[in-house]
């Protein structure tokens, strides 16, 4: 399991280049980056060749959570920037793409997932074509839109069975134990297990359950909301509630997830420390599952 970052929409406002972000990959030590698609961006168009001047290599794109298919008025839209993104991560040599579905809560089951398959058929026969492994990142109810928690990518034993249900190979999930952990959700040994044989890529990302009790004003941070579970702030991994060291143990025993990558939702002032725990906390785990008994 590789180690890399993913510049994501924290990125896009506290980090003004790529070559910040390549100088920030090169301090850590990583060479892998998850590249979000912000075609906006200054640079954008050249971010693949100014990230290889770093020796940063451009191994998965986000496609972000703007075009969700399941709630979106303009399928049809959502299918072309989807398989543009696909045709960009084959472009740069980018081995995954992530998608996020969108959830309606007044479909069954069974009709997301017969709506689903429908929606991205285009993009999942582009994929297959590539060579591109297309992710499902389990999430939480940021935007209130999960009124009965019944969204297929919440909880993990439904992931399971939507997978298994979409019966595509090309489709894996990347595992997020951050937001497993903000939908009040015990990320590992459970999700994780649950979820083992399907995850193929990871996010890392330190989750605390938040109070101004104890962290002050929450306009000093960056914090996330689930609908059910209340509010969480983003912190280093290792300094918060998730049991992280058992978790990369055994992802890298397991061999689950080819990258690991760290996403980053602390404000600029708080990154460094954030990002530098996290990176040495991961590798002594890492390194631990590689050294010691099974």
């Amino acid at each position: 399991m590789e180690l890399a970052i993913c510049a994501d929409s924290s990125w896009n406002r506290w980090h003004p280049t790529y070559d910040r972000l390549g100088d920030r990959c090169r301090r850590l030590g990583i060479e892998a980056l998850e590249l979000v698609y912000y075609p906006q961006n200054e640079g954008f168009d050249s971010a693949a060749e100014t990230l290889d001047g770093y020796g940063v290599r451009i191994v998965c794109i986000n496609a972000t959570a703007k075009w969700r298919v399941m709630i979106t008025d303009d399928v049809a839209a959502a299918q072309r920037a989807i398989c543009g993104v696909i045709g960009l991560a084959d472009e740069v040599g980018a081995e995954f793409v992530i998608t996020y579905p969108g959830h309606n809560p007044a479909w069954s089951f069974e009709e997301i997932v017969e709506r689903y398959k429908r929606r991205m058929a285009p993009c999942h026969d582009l994929a297959a074509d590539k060579g591109v492994t297309m992710l499902l990142e389990n999430h939480f109810d940021l935007r209130n839109e999960d009124p009965e928690a019944t969204d297929v990518v919440r909880e993990p034993e439904l992931t399971a069975r939507f997978l298994d249900a979409l019966d595509a190979p090309h489709v894996r999930v990347n595992f997020d134990a951050g937001n497993v952990y903000a939908a009040g959700i015990e990320p590992w040994p459970y999700g994780y297990r649950i979820l083992r044989d399907y995850i193929a890529y990871a996010h890392l990302k330190g989750m605390s359950r938040f109070s101004e009790k104890l962290y002050g004003s929450a306009d000093q941070y960056e914090t996330l909301s689930d609908s059910h579970a209340g509010a969480f702030l983003p912190v280093a991994v290792g300094d918060d509630g998730i049991n992280y060291r058992g978790l990369l143990m055994e992802m890298e025993r397991d061999g689950t997830a080819k990258y690991a990558a760290f996403e980053d939702h602390a404000r600029e002032e708080h990154a460094e420390r954030v990002f530098e725990r996290g990176a040495a906390f991961a590798r002594e785990a890492i390194s631990a599952a590689r050294s010691g008994p099974a």
